[in-house]
Protein backbone atom coordinates (compact mmCIF):
# COMPACT_ATOMS: atom_id res chain seq x y z
CA UNK A 1 0.00 0.00 0.00
CA UNK A 2 0.92 3.60 -0.66
CA UNK A 3 1.16 4.98 2.77
CA UNK A 4 2.78 2.25 4.01
CA UNK A 5 5.45 3.08 1.45
CA UNK A 6 5.78 6.18 2.38
CA UNK A 7 5.62 5.92 6.37
CA UNK A 8 8.48 3.63 5.50
CA UNK A 9 10.34 6.28 3.07
CA UNK A 10 9.80 8.69 6.54
CA UNK A 11 10.95 5.80 9.08
CA UNK A 12 13.90 8.29 10.14
CA UNK A 13 11.45 11.31 10.88
CA UNK A 14 9.55 8.88 12.71
CA UNK A 15 12.26 7.78 14.78
CA UNK A 16 13.54 11.06 15.23
CA UNK A 17 10.24 12.23 16.74
CA UNK A 18 9.71 9.62 19.17
CA UNK A 19 13.19 9.93 20.17
CA UNK A 20 12.52 13.74 20.79
CA UNK A 21 9.48 13.09 22.74
CA UNK A 22 11.65 10.44 24.67
CA UNK A 23 14.24 12.54 25.99
CA UNK A 24 12.04 15.33 26.37
CA UNK A 25 9.51 12.98 28.93
CA UNK A 26 12.63 12.28 31.03
CA UNK A 27 14.73 15.36 30.51
CA UNK A 28 16.76 16.23 34.20
CA UNK A 29 15.01 12.54 35.46
CA UNK A 30 17.40 10.60 37.37
CA UNK A 31 15.87 7.38 37.02
CA UNK A 32 15.11 8.36 33.20
CA UNK A 33 12.73 5.77 31.34
CA UNK A 34 12.75 3.84 34.29
CA UNK A 35 9.38 5.53 35.95
CA UNK A 36 7.33 3.95 32.79
CA UNK A 37 8.10 0.55 35.30
CA UNK A 38 7.75 2.36 38.36
CA UNK A 39 4.69 4.29 37.97
CA UNK A 40 2.12 0.93 37.27
CA UNK A 41 3.77 -0.69 39.60
CA UNK A 42 3.27 2.05 42.55
CA UNK A 43 -0.57 2.78 41.38
CA UNK A 44 -0.93 -1.10 40.84
CA UNK A 45 -0.02 -1.26 44.64
CA UNK A 46 -2.33 1.60 46.03
CA UNK A 47 -5.28 0.40 43.81
CA UNK A 48 -4.54 -2.79 44.58
CA UNK A 49 -4.36 -2.24 49.00
CA UNK A 50 -7.86 -0.44 47.83
CA UNK A 51 -9.74 -2.65 45.49
CA UNK A 52 -8.67 -5.98 46.57
CA UNK A 53 -10.63 -6.59 49.84
CA UNK A 54 -13.35 -5.59 47.57
CA UNK A 55 -13.24 -8.13 44.49
CA UNK A 56 -10.90 -10.80 46.35
CA UNK A 57 -13.62 -13.43 46.16
CA UNK A 58 -14.77 -12.11 42.85
CA UNK A 59 -11.12 -11.85 40.68
CA UNK A 60 -8.33 -14.61 40.85
CA UNK A 61 -5.00 -12.94 40.82
CA UNK A 62 -6.20 -9.51 40.96
CA UNK A 63 -2.90 -7.99 40.71
CA UNK A 64 -2.43 -9.34 37.70
CA UNK A 65 -6.16 -8.61 36.44
CA UNK A 66 -6.01 -5.39 37.07
CA UNK A 67 -2.63 -4.01 35.97
CA UNK A 68 -3.24 -5.66 32.49
CA UNK A 69 -6.57 -3.79 32.55
CA UNK A 70 -5.05 -0.79 33.09
CA UNK A 71 -1.53 -0.64 30.84
CA UNK A 72 -3.61 -1.24 27.85
CA UNK A 73 -6.59 1.40 28.80
CA UNK A 74 -3.42 4.32 29.95
CA UNK A 75 -2.07 3.21 26.82
CA UNK A 76 -4.81 3.96 24.44
CA UNK A 77 -5.73 7.51 26.97
CA UNK A 78 -1.82 8.57 26.52
CA UNK A 79 -1.37 8.01 22.92
CA UNK A 80 -4.94 8.90 21.60
CA UNK A 81 -4.87 12.46 23.85
CA UNK A 82 -1.12 12.73 22.99
CA UNK A 83 -2.01 12.27 18.70
CA UNK A 84 -4.84 14.56 19.64
CA UNK A 85 -2.78 17.34 19.17
CA UNK A 86 0.43 15.83 16.91
CA UNK A 87 -0.69 18.61 14.01
CA UNK A 88 -1.18 21.56 16.53
CA UNK A 89 2.11 21.04 18.07
CA UNK A 90 3.77 20.78 14.84
CA UNK A 91 2.46 23.62 12.88
CA UNK A 92 5.59 25.58 12.18
CA UNK A 93 7.06 22.62 11.45
CA UNK A 94 4.51 21.67 8.98
CA UNK A 95 4.07 25.04 7.24
CA UNK A 96 7.73 24.88 6.38
CA UNK A 97 8.96 21.13 5.46
CA UNK A 98 6.61 19.20 3.44
CA UNK A 99 5.91 15.57 5.17
CA UNK A 100 2.75 13.53 5.23
CA UNK A 101 1.32 15.45 8.05
CA UNK A 102 0.01 12.15 9.83
CA UNK A 103 3.63 11.45 10.73
CA UNK A 104 3.15 13.89 13.47
CA UNK A 105 0.17 12.16 15.53
CA UNK A 106 1.56 8.61 14.26
CA UNK A 107 4.90 9.65 16.07
CA UNK A 108 2.73 10.25 19.27
CA UNK A 109 1.49 6.93 18.86
CA UNK A 110 4.60 5.23 18.36
CA UNK A 111 6.19 6.94 21.71
CA UNK A 112 3.27 5.86 23.97
CA UNK A 113 4.15 2.19 22.52
CA UNK A 114 7.50 2.32 23.61
CA UNK A 115 6.33 3.72 27.24
CA UNK A 116 4.10 0.72 27.38
CA UNK A 117 6.06 -1.81 26.58
CA UNK A 118 8.39 -1.03 29.64
CA UNK A 119 5.23 -0.75 31.28
CA UNK A 120 4.81 -4.41 30.46
CA UNK A 121 7.56 -5.33 32.23
CA UNK A 122 5.32 -4.10 35.40
CA UNK A 123 3.16 -6.95 34.58
CA UNK A 124 5.90 -9.24 33.97
CA UNK A 125 7.87 -8.26 37.48
CA UNK A 126 4.33 -8.45 39.23
CA UNK A 127 3.54 -12.27 37.70
CA UNK A 128 7.24 -12.74 38.68
CA UNK A 129 6.22 -12.09 42.56
CA UNK A 130 2.86 -13.55 42.48
CA UNK A 131 4.38 -17.11 41.43
CA UNK A 132 1.73 -17.21 38.63
CA UNK A 133 2.69 -19.45 36.24
CA UNK A 134 2.19 -18.02 32.61
CA UNK A 135 -0.20 -20.11 30.15
CA UNK A 136 1.01 -21.36 26.92
CA UNK A 137 -0.96 -18.70 25.09
CA UNK A 138 0.81 -15.85 26.67
CA UNK A 139 2.97 -15.79 24.34
CA UNK A 140 0.64 -14.36 22.07
CA UNK A 141 0.19 -11.20 24.34
CA UNK A 142 1.37 -9.08 21.40
CA UNK A 143 -1.75 -9.53 19.64
CA UNK A 144 -4.03 -7.39 21.40
CA UNK A 145 -0.87 -4.92 22.08
CA UNK A 146 -0.55 -4.72 17.95
CA UNK A 147 -4.69 -4.46 17.33
CA UNK A 148 -5.26 -1.32 19.99
CA UNK A 149 -2.25 0.09 18.88
CA UNK A 150 -3.62 -0.10 15.50
CA UNK A 151 -7.27 1.07 16.33
CA UNK A 152 -5.16 4.11 18.66
CA UNK A 153 -3.59 5.19 15.01
CA UNK A 154 -7.42 5.49 13.42
CA UNK A 155 -8.31 7.36 16.49
CA UNK A 156 -5.39 9.66 17.00
CA UNK A 157 -5.74 10.26 13.08
CA UNK A 158 -9.62 11.85 13.37
CA UNK A 159 -8.94 13.49 16.82
CA UNK A 160 -5.59 15.23 15.86
CA UNK A 161 -7.85 15.74 12.76
CA UNK A 162 -10.83 17.14 13.44
CA UNK A 163 -9.08 18.90 16.93
CA UNK A 164 -7.45 21.49 14.73
CA UNK A 165 -11.11 22.63 12.85
CA UNK A 166 -12.47 22.78 16.54
CA UNK A 167 -10.09 22.95 19.61
CA UNK A 168 -13.19 22.17 21.65
CA UNK A 169 -12.75 18.85 21.24
CA UNK A 170 -9.81 19.20 23.15
CA UNK A 171 -11.84 19.20 26.75
CA UNK A 172 -14.45 17.03 25.62
CA UNK A 173 -11.97 14.19 24.86
CA UNK A 174 -10.36 15.07 28.20
CA UNK A 175 -14.15 13.75 30.26
CA UNK A 176 -14.27 11.32 27.55
CA UNK A 177 -11.25 9.21 28.84
CA UNK A 178 -12.41 10.03 32.14
CA UNK A 179 -15.77 8.22 31.66
CA UNK A 180 -14.14 5.55 29.50
CA UNK A 181 -12.00 4.40 32.22
CA UNK A 182 -15.12 3.52 34.30
CA UNK A 183 -16.37 1.52 31.47
CA UNK A 184 -13.36 -1.15 30.72
CA UNK A 185 -13.22 -2.75 33.85
CA UNK A 186 -9.72 -2.39 34.61
CA UNK A 187 -10.44 -2.63 38.22
CA UNK A 188 -14.20 -4.50 39.14
CA UNK A 189 -15.11 -7.82 37.19
CA UNK A 190 -17.60 -6.89 34.03
CA UNK A 191 -20.10 -9.45 36.31
CA UNK A 192 -21.27 -6.97 38.80
CA UNK A 193 -22.85 -4.58 36.04
CA UNK A 194 -26.36 -5.76 35.72
CA UNK A 195 -27.56 -7.89 32.59
CA UNK A 196 -29.38 -5.50 31.05
CA UNK A 197 -26.07 -2.22 31.15
CA UNK A 198 -23.33 -4.91 30.87
CA UNK A 199 -23.10 -4.56 27.20
CA UNK A 200 -21.72 -1.26 27.39
CA UNK A 201 -18.82 -2.23 28.83
CA UNK A 202 -18.59 -5.51 26.72
CA UNK A 203 -18.65 -4.08 23.55
CA UNK A 204 -17.20 -0.83 24.59
CA UNK A 205 -13.92 -1.22 21.94
CA UNK A 206 -10.83 -0.60 24.92
CA UNK A 207 -12.58 -3.35 26.88
CA UNK A 208 -12.50 -5.82 24.36
CA UNK A 209 -8.73 -5.65 23.66
CA UNK A 210 -8.23 -5.94 27.56
CA UNK A 211 -10.16 -8.88 27.49
CA UNK A 212 -8.51 -10.10 24.57
CA UNK A 213 -5.14 -9.16 26.54
CA UNK A 214 -6.63 -11.22 29.75
CA UNK A 215 -8.30 -14.25 27.77
CA UNK A 216 -4.26 -15.00 26.76
CA UNK A 217 -2.11 -14.09 29.44
CA UNK A 218 -4.60 -14.49 32.79
CA UNK A 219 -7.05 -17.26 31.09
CA UNK A 220 -5.03 -19.27 29.11
CA UNK A 221 -7.53 -19.79 26.59
CA UNK A 222 -7.62 -18.36 22.95
CA UNK A 223 -10.03 -15.81 22.23
CA UNK A 224 -13.28 -17.28 20.71
CA UNK A 225 -14.51 -15.99 17.39
CA UNK A 226 -16.84 -13.84 18.55
CA UNK A 227 -14.03 -11.56 20.73
CA UNK A 228 -11.87 -12.09 17.44
CA UNK A 229 -14.03 -10.53 14.92
CA UNK A 230 -15.08 -7.45 17.67
CA UNK A 231 -11.45 -6.33 17.79
CA UNK A 232 -10.61 -7.20 14.25
CA UNK A 233 -13.68 -4.97 12.84
CA UNK A 234 -12.73 -1.99 15.44
CA UNK A 235 -9.76 -1.81 13.94
CA UNK A 236 -10.47 -1.52 10.67
CA UNK A 237 -12.73 0.24 11.34
CA UNK A 238 -11.08 3.00 13.16
CA UNK A 239 -8.55 3.02 10.53
CA UNK A 240 -10.35 3.34 7.63
CA UNK A 241 -12.46 6.37 9.52
CA UNK A 242 -9.41 8.06 10.93
CA UNK A 243 -7.47 7.95 7.51
CA UNK A 244 -10.66 8.83 5.37
CA UNK A 245 -11.31 11.91 7.43
CA UNK A 246 -7.31 13.15 7.72
CA UNK A 247 -7.10 12.84 3.72
CA UNK A 248 -10.44 14.51 3.51
CA UNK A 249 -9.15 17.68 5.20
CA UNK A 250 -5.44 17.32 4.53
CA UNK A 251 -5.33 20.21 2.00
CA UNK A 252 -7.10 22.27 4.71
CA UNK A 253 -5.02 21.17 8.07
CA UNK A 254 -2.07 24.15 7.40
CA UNK A 255 -4.69 27.33 7.04
CA UNK A 256 -6.02 26.54 10.44
CA UNK A 257 -3.07 25.06 12.49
Amino acid sequence: MKIIREIYGYRELLFELVKRDLKIKYRRSSLGIIWSVLNPLLFMVITTIIFSTMFKNQIENFPIYFLSGQVMYAFFAESTGLAQMGLIQNGSLIKKVYTPKYIFPLSKICFSLVNTSFSLIAVLIIIIIMGYDLPLTSTLFFIPVILIFLFSIGIGLLLSTLTVFYRDILHIYGVFLSLLSFFSATFYPIEIIPATFRGMVEYNPVYVFINYFRVLVLYGQLPDFKLNALAITYTVLSLLIGYKVYKKNENKIVLFI
